[in-house]
């Protein structure tokens, strides 16, 4: 399963990822400098904080969850258990 979240203008050593039980949660902040002397009609980006959580599917595996950030995209891919199998039971 993969996650992608778009947060160009952000240093990945500021963003916080963290899964807990199906609640991925992402949060960090963004500061994008402006100039004092200029009056802003509108600003496209905002600066500060920000958290998103999203929620997955029931069983995905926690131990097994890699992120990327590339190009001001963040992609997340969490894979999910193994289904459980019957075992089959030979008689004797």
């Amino acid at each position: 399963m993969e996650v992608y979240l778009f947060a160009g203008g952000i240093d990945p050593a500021s963003v916080e990822l963290t899964i807990e039980r199906n609640l991925l949660t992402v949060a960090g902040s963004r500061h994008i400098p402006g100039r004092e002397d200029a009056d802003y009609y509108r600003k496209e980006r905002f600066s500060g904080e920000f958290r998103r959580v999203v929620t997955l599917p029931e069983d995905v595996d926690p131990d097994r969850v890699n992120a990327r950030y590339r190009d001001g995209v963040l992609q997340v891919t969490v894979q999910r258990r193994e289904a459980t199998r019957p075992r089959q039971i030979n008689i004797q």
